[in-house]
């Protein structure tokens, strides 16, 4: 597979890992994915930026191959 494939992927799940671990570390509720015997809950800005910034990544690398 080509870089434009893997970099913005990459960077998605970067962001997301980096977010979902500073609501962990800060203890900052609408970034942490909590799981108990009950529920889990999932909060989903941090999907929401990753992809974001996924798509973002991507479009800056098919605006400099031109």
């Amino acid at each position: 597979m080509d870089k434009s494939l893997w970099i913005p992927l990459l960077v998605s799940f970067g962001t997301m890992i980096v977010l979902y671990l500073l609501g962990y570390i800060a203890d900052i509720d609408i970034l942490i994915f909590r799981m108990s015997l009950s529920d889990t809950e999932i909060s989903l800005l941090p999907i929401a930026v990753g992809m974001l910034a996924g798509f973002i990544c991507e479009r800056v690398i098919k605006s400099r191959a031109k």
